[in-house]
């Protein structure tokens, strides 16, 4: 599978069954780890950034998050171009995402990169999702 195949299967998944379906997750998880970690990566990284902020992602980006989680495919990870891909529709409730971020590229690397984001960005949704991935890595009392 390649990065669409991918995403449409997480976001099929996601659609049919939830996120939390033991049967399917395993079944996902065992699909994707035959995949290319650079491609599993990226195919993963579409579910938040093809996400519309009006619609309910949550599933689809719980499902998403939990494979980053549970896979942690090792690929070379631009932080601020993931970050500007993700954060416009990033549901505020996956913890697994900015944790996935700070445990392959460093905690320290990402909330710079999210400090930036925020000192930069103008629409308050999205500056409202750089300050959850800090708090989600600890690191929300700096401003």
């Amino acid at each position: 599978m390649d990065r669409e195949d991918i995403y449409r299967r997480v976001i099929e998944v996601a659609e049919r069954f939830g996120p939390g379906n033991p049967q399917e997750v395993k079944l996902l998880s065992s699909q994707l780890t035959k995949c290319e970690p650079a491609e599993v990566f990226a195919g993963l990284l579409l579910v938040f950034s093809r996400s519309v902020p009006t619609e309910a992602n949550y599933p689809k980006q719980e499902l998403a998050g939990r494979m980053l989680e549970r896979l942690n495919p090792k690929a070379s990870i631009d932080v601020a171009q993931t970050l500007r891909a993700v954060l416009p529709s990033y549901n505020l409730s996956i913890e697994q995402v900015p944790q996935y971020l700070a445990a392959r590229c460093g905690k320290d690397r990402v909330v710079r990169e999210l400090l930036l984001f925020e000192s930069e960005e103008h629409e308050p949704r999205s500056k409202a999702a750089a300050k959850t991935m800090r708090w989600w890595l600890g690191a929300h009392t700096s401003s």
